[in-house]
């Protein structure tokens, strides 16, 4: 039995609500073979809501989905497009194999197994050849989709190409979407400074797709959906609203473990119990994460755990016993670590489990 509440994986379509606006901006984009630029925190439902916008397109479109959170180095940014297009050609397992064959130059491709799932799927065999090569491949496999068939392709976490800086993938990039026809670009990001700075003024990207913030889902929305399930009232939800700051992953976690409390009102009780059990499920890894941080950091993190602003008033820095220079130069090691994000000159713990755990501290 599925909890109606997915908080650790992709929603289904019976679990997936509230984003009927933005299913709308996606139609409209791709409608016309534009791009749009998608970015919000993380944990905001942007992989579901791409997964719910593919369901509704696949009939009739050729829909590639491409992770590339992980990537390292440019070969693995083109071993990703290879491999999401590569599964993405409809058909069986053989006769996709032969189409794919059939279109692209140098990548050979073969069946693989799910160790867990035991589901087959499809792997490009690309160790013999350069990024220039893989790259070309790409690319033309996707001018001769696109002849038969609209083709939408949804790079996730796109602002993580600004880590490669030994080519312009950027530039790259540029070339291929400025010719393209019957081809749609969907770029999703979480960094919002990283992955706005690729479509600035003067970026190769600029102008290449329409921006468009995903904002947290709506009251209304969570309430009719939710109510469904549970028996709550709107204090009570509009509390776990607030506390996760709308953060889409939180709440579903929160509404998950109540749901597995059947049958019972929600009271406030339960959902600080709730909220407690799921910070403590994470105290050993973000314990861990804390103890890599040197004293300086360690005392940044804390200071933003007690104030969301003003981290640099006198009254702070004496509190804290820490130079104003010591604590700008320790938010900007958490910050390239990833555990602090910023909006302008505003730093922020995107996390929100996180931040309740520091909060703690």
């Amino acid at each position: 039995m599925y909890s109606p509440f997915p908080y650790d994986r992709i929603s289904t379509k019976s679990t997936f609500f509230g984003r009927d606006e933005e299913i709308e901006v996606l139609t409209k984009t791709v409608q016309y073979s534009n791009n749009l630029l998608i970015y919000s925190k993380r944990r905001m439902g942007k992989s579901s809501l791409i997964d719910h916008f593919f369901e509704t397109k696949k009939a009739d479109t050729i829909c590639i989905y491409v992770d590339i959170f992980d990537i390292t180095s440019k070969e693995d940014f083109a071993k990703s497009l290879l491999h999401g297009v590569s599964n993405a050609t409809k058909g069986d397992l053989k006769s996709t194999i032969k189409k794919l064959t059939s279109l692209f130059k140098r990548v050979r491709v073969e069946p693989t197994i799910d160790p867990t799932t035991f589901e087959y799927s499809i792997k490009p065999i690309v160790a013999t050849l350069s990024f220039e090569e893989m790259m070309e491949d790409f690319f033309y496999t996707i001018r001769e989709l696109s002849k038969e068939s609209q083709v939408i392709i949804a790079i996730d976490e796109f602002q993580q190409i600004a880590t490669i800086t030994d080519v312009k993938l950027d530039a790259l990039l540029r070339k291929e979407i400025q010719h393209r026809e019957n081809v749609s670009y969907l770029f999703l990001g979480s960094k919002r400074h990283l992955l706005t700075s690729l479509f600035e003024y003067q970026a190769p990207l600029y102008e290449m797709a329409t921006h468009h913030e995903l904002q947290p889902l709506k009251f209304e929305a969570i309430q009719n959906y939710v109510t469904q399930y549970l028996k709550i009232d709107d204090e009570q939800l509009r509390t776990i609203c607030e506390l996760t700051k709308y953060e889409t992953k939180m709440m579903q976690n929160i509404f998950h473990l109540l749901w597995l409390q059947k049958d019972t009102t929600v009271t406030k009780e339960q959902i600080d119990d709730t909220v407690r059990e799921i910070i403590n499920s994470k105290d050993s890894s973000y314990k861990i994460i804390f103890d890599t941080l040197n004293n300086n950091q360690k005392i940044a993190l804390k200071v933003m755990g007690r104030y969301k602003s003003g981290f640099f008033t006198q009254s702070v820095l004496q509190e804290f016993n820490i130079k104003k220079q010591t604590l700008q130069s320790a938010l900007d090691a958490l910050f390239k670590r990833e555990l602090i994000d910023k909006d302008g000159e505003y730093y922020f713990i995107p996390d929100r489990t996180l931040e309740l755990w520091v909060e703690r501290l």
